[in-house]
């Protein structure tokens, strides 16, 4: 007696419940009793929320991918029958790709039979009807994947009003999916602030030079609750809180293409002031500068106002080497004069709160642009190391591939395996990341022509906001943070103490030092 496996499909989670899925199993029952056949209950195919429109339940972990490579194996018998509700679940890809995921079944000896019509297709009824059934079975194609398309279109149309209404202001919320610090209120967002607090501590001990694995492994130690769906810190999730721009007030919108059977997200222009900001620019500014000291200027809620410092995200603490940030405020703000201090100092966690007067220090740089072109370090072009970056890059688009596939996998068939394979690429992934950070940095060193030209151009800017009452300091700002990646504010010798990213220091002397 041929056995008949049953396998349904529900684009949705939500499709899943309430009485779709006892009607199937039921007709299914009533299927093979009926034509006298034996419905094998034990092992039965599901794949819920999940689309067949890219062929999603053809993917590695999915149910029908799992049904496939049994028939491969031998382990589904020649003869049996795989008993779906209609076509359309067993395939909504472009026709002709549809009819050859439906022909390869039948060549393997698997028919398909319908639970709508009654319909079976094997080679035997094929060719009984005189190809009927295949222009059936091509019907069906045609109009579940124009169903799909149109489907998609719609819903694509549908958000590309709600980001347009955001940026507009017309919208206060995209999406009711926030980032794990924020719960939506109303038509807002409501600040945790127990989980806000966590991510200001990332930002505080990166700051204090503490590295992405250190955090994790300190926060594991402690106890301190993920904030995403895992049970434990790693260093990625350290890494995605430093580059998740979210945390100064900015949604990322995205939407996803299909390129070369892979599926890609393709990110859009942020909208400022989408969120609450829980990290303050200068923060953000200093942490990117940490991190790779070329981001450019946050885009946050007040991403319109001039960098009012020309050390922001730069200057360094003397005494911890954590950022000094701009305060404005009390005594200071009624003298008129800004400060830079320094950050961990600031929030009563350690180090030597000692104010040091902006003005003293934006004057001695904006008042000798040749800096820019003093005691520059040597270097020379490096082909290998071109070479060698060009190999890393690879890699990682390669692994972060395979990572995006595999997790949509987990994502609707978890599994012990899965989920250590994917730790696994999690780990080489990083690995592959850092190896290309050090690369990149020995690249610039070895570039001299480059780094001329980047200083040049930051003697150009500080030679014409030196002339002007009012400096373009963003653009010093900008200029500086290419070629260094800090400027120590040294307070007890009062001079100014400028790293080069490729090695080496220039000094520059900016006031009088303090005990």
């Amino acid at each position: 007696m041929a056995k008949v496996y049953s396998y349904s499909r529900f684009s949705t989670p939500e499709q899943s419940k309430g009485d779709s899925y006892r009607r199937q199993t039921e007709a299914a029952r009533a299927f093979a009793d009926r034509h006298g056949l034996e419905l094998d209950e034990a092992l039965t195919f599901h794949d819920e929320g999940v689309s067949a429109f890219k062929g999603g339940n053809l993917a590695p972990g999915a149910a029908l991918a799992q049904f496939r490579e049994r028939v491969r194996e031998g382990l589904i018998e020649p003869g049996s029958i795989l008993l779906i509700e209609s076509l359309d679940r067993l395939s909504r890809m472009e026709p002709l790709d549809a009819m050859a995921e439906l022909t390869d079944l039948l060549r393997s000896g698997v028919n398909v039979a319908t639970l709508t019509d009654g319909r079976v297709y094997s080679r035997e009824t094929l060719r009984q009807d005189n190809g009927l059934g295949l222009m059936v079975a091509l019907m069906v194609a045609v109009r579940a994947h124009e169903e799909s398309a149109i489907k998609g279109r719609r819903v694509a149309a549908a958000w590309n009003e709600k980001r347009r209404k955001v940026r507009a202001g017309e919208a206060e919320r995209l999406t009711r999916k926030a980032p794990a610090w924020l719960v939506a209120d109303g038509s807002g967002w409501q600040v945790d602030e127990d989980r806000a607090a966590i991510v200001r501590r990332v930002y505080s001990l990166t700051l204090s030079g503490e590295g992405e694995h250190k955090i994790a492994e300190r926060f594991n130690r402690e106890g301190v609750p993920p904030l995403g769906r895992g049970r434990i810190w790693h260093r990625s999730s350290v890494a995605k809180l430093l580059r998740n721009r979210a945390v100064i007030g900015e949604l990322t919108p995205g939407h996803i293409e299909h390129r070369e059977g892979r599926k890609v997200r393709v990110e859009e222009e942020p909208i400022a002031g989408a969120f609450p900001a829980i990290i303050e620019q200068e923060t953000w500014l200093a942490v990117r500068a940490l991190k790779d000291g070329e981001t450019g200027a946050a885009r946050g809620l007040a991403g319109s106002r001039p960098i009012a410092n020309i050390l922001a995200g730069l200057a360094r603490c003397p005494l911890c080497g954590g950022a000094m940030t701009r305060v404005y405020k009390g005594s200071v703000a009624k003298a008129g004069v800004a400060r830079l201090v320094c950050t961990r100092a600031k929030a009563g966690a350690g180090c030597s709160y000692q104010s040091v007067r902006l003005p003293d220090v934006e004057g001695a740089i904006l008042s000798h642009p040749e800096l820019a072109l003093k005691d520059i370090p040597a270097g020379k072009a490096g082909q290998d190391l071109d070479r060698e970056a060009l190999s890393l890059e690879s890699n990682i688009a390669g692994t972060v591939a395979h990572m995006t596939d595999l997790a949509e996998a987990l994502e609707a068939h978890p599994s012990k395996a899965g989920a250590a394979r994917l730790a696994k690429l999690e780990a080489e992934l990083g690995t592959l990341q850092a190896a290309l950070e050090a690369v990149e940095e020995r690249r610039t060193m070895t570039d001299q022509g480059l780094i001329r030209a980047r200083a040049e151009r930051l003697f150009d800017a500080l030679e014409a906001a030196s002339g002007e009452a009012s400096p373009d300091k963003g653009l010093v700002n900008a200029a500086m943070r290419v070629l260094f990646s800090g400027v120590t504010v040294d307070y007890r010798t009062g001079e100014l103490r400028f790293h080069w990213k490729q090695g080496g220091e220039t000094a520059l002397a900016y006031g009088r030092a303090f005990p």
